[in-house]
């Protein structure tokens, strides 16, 4: 099995329980998920398996080339001590990447898609930078050089995952001496907490033991019940503002300062951090008031949006797994435009989602690239036109559901509506 399979057959592993959560949920009434919330999640995750298709894929090459040519330990992947070697390793390898993603600027820019949900469920944990691979395989390098084998690493790799993934919820309660051990759930709330005092802690993966060496341990106080979210929060359900949003910032900070040397100072340190020649005038730093105020981010849609926002999101994850699973097979021109309508087609469904009133013409813009392009696909790879004609209902019944209902796509939400706080359809 390569790494395209075990990323796509993975996905059941980590997409069932936010299930079981969410049915558990509805049937006690309260509910574990908004749907808003659930939606850009998941297709953040989908993104997510498709940038790893590509990016992880060399990355991993790479790995195997610095295995087989520099490793400096003959480590057998039979023996046990090779597997406690490697554990230690990526635990201690992963809390400096994961410490470094938030105390430099430009790392932080990748990691904050991670931070930026507010509902702390496994959802949260599998909405993830689609860039994310980019800043964090050369932490884990060193590894190739000890000796550890790629066969071995992809092994610890999923066994961190899964484990990284279980923290991800608001229902186990602190546990006990446990919380001296072990990453928590406890713990790593405190970590996604926009609260003062949990500000940059808990960085661990499995182990605790990094964080208490390293300063950086802060347990759950009752005075203190942990708020999600980024401290400027994101105020948008659009993946695309989700991946690019601080690089705004950040440029407009860098732009802001009058030293050249603050300039380039502001990528490299910490985001918090206020350059001595930053001109206060031209720069501010949001910050939505203190957490216990904090309300979230939640637009109101009428039932016909909302329902074609879910119809439109089942298609996008379906169109993304196919792009997914074919990539490496598809030609050049034919995988860029694959790779095109995804990335349309993601943005629309974010613009939709924030009830923007003028999305709907993106999407009938949108619904006529798909009408044109998927015969262009057919002939591209050489398939018969017969074959994909079922495919064009998709455009079709979109636009009929438009013209349907066309005043509610353009008034989009009302300002109560749009008030933090406000319930989702």
């Amino acid at each position: 099995m390569d790494l395209k399979e075990q990323l796509l057959y993975g996905l059941p592993v980590f997409f069932t329980p936010i299930l079981l959560e969410l049915v558990v949920g509805l049937l006690r009434r309260r509910p574990a998920y908004r749907l808003n919330d659930l939606i850009t999640n998941v297709t953040m995750s989908l993104l997510t398996v498709l940038g790893s298709v590509v990016i992880a894929g060399a990355t991993f090459v790479f790995y195997g080339y610095v295995h087989q040519h520099h490793a400096l330990l003959a480590l057998r992947n039979d023996s046990a001590w090779t597997w406690v070697l490697a554990f230690l390793s990526y635990d201690f390898f992963y809390y400096w990447a994961h410490r470094l993603h938030h105390t430099m600027a430009w790392m932080w820019g990748i990691h904050v898609v991670h931070h930026s949900g507010e509902d702390m469920n496994f959802g949260l944990a599998v909405r993830q930078s689609a860039l994310g691979e980019l800043t964090t395989w050369p932490f884990f390098v060193p590894m190739a050089l000890l000796g550890v084998s790629p066969e071995v690493f992809l092994g610890i790799t999923s066994l961190q995952l899964v484990f990284q993934y279980a923290i991800h919820n608001t229902y186990v309660p602190p546990l006990g001496f446990l919380e001296k051990v072990l990453v928590t759930p406890s713990q790593h709330r405190v970590h996604h907490s926009r609260n003062t005092p949990y500000i940059d802690k808990n960085y661990g993966n499995i182990l605790v033991v990094w964080d208490l060496l390293f300063g950086t341990y802060q347990p759950e106080l009752p005075e203190h019940p942990p708020v999600y979210g980024l401290r400027a929060g994101l105020r948008s359900w659009n993946p695309f503002t989700a991946h690019f949003h601080y690089f705004g910032e950040l440029f407009q900070k860098a732009a802001a300062c009058e030293r050249v040397s603050d300039k380039l100072l502001c990528i490299v340190r910490g985001p918090g951090w206020t350059p001595p020649s930053l001109r206060a005038d031209r720069f501010h730093d949001a910050d939505d008031g203190p957490s216990a105020t904090f309300q979230k981010y939640d637009p109101r849609l009428p039932w016909p949006v909302a329902a074609y926002c879910f119809a439109q999101f089942l298609v996008l994850a379906a169109g993304i797994l196919l792009v997914a699973w074919h990539l490496d097979t598809l030609g050049v021109a034919a995988r860029v435009l694959a790779l095109g309508l995804v990335l349309v087609s993601t943005w629309t469904l974010g613009v939709l989602m924030d009830s923007r009133p003028w999305a709907w013409r993106m999407e009938c813009a949108r619904l006529a690239c798909v009408a044109l392009f998927i015969p262009a696909l057919a002939l591209m790879e050489g398939l018969p036109l017969m074959g994909v004609l079922p495919l064009l209902l998709h455009p079709v019944l979109g636009s009929l559901w438009l013209l349907r209902f066309r005043p509610m796509f353009q008034e989009g939400a009302s300002p109560a509506s749009r008030a933090p706080g406000a319930l989702a359809a």
